[in-house]
């Protein structure tokens, strides 16, 4: 662990990381991450960016009011997206 202070940042308080810390999680200006409280403790979470496979994914899910035929579980959820 690593002490530092909590400065003014404009009209807000900030908390700089120590750069030990932002190479480790490989943090770069930009990173997204959420940030969150447990009772007394203040949480940083990395959020992790989409796969471009899960994007690719995405493009074929296509919103129908079709009624289903009799296919698989997993067939239906790519055809027919969500709408169970």
């Amino acid at each position: 662990m690593e002490q530092t202070k909590v400065q003014k940042w404009g009209n807000s308080l900030a908390v700089r990381l120590p750069r030990t810390i932002t190479r480790n999680l490989r943090f770069k200006e930009g990173t997204p991450v959420l940030i969150g409280q447990e009772q007394t403790t203040i949480l940083i979470k990395h959020v992790l960016p989409r796969t471009p496979r899960a994007q690719q994914w995405r493009q074929f899910v296509i919103p129908t009011k079709k009624k289903k035929q009799c296919t698989s579980e997993n067939v239906d959820t790519i055809v027919y997206g969500v709408s169970r």
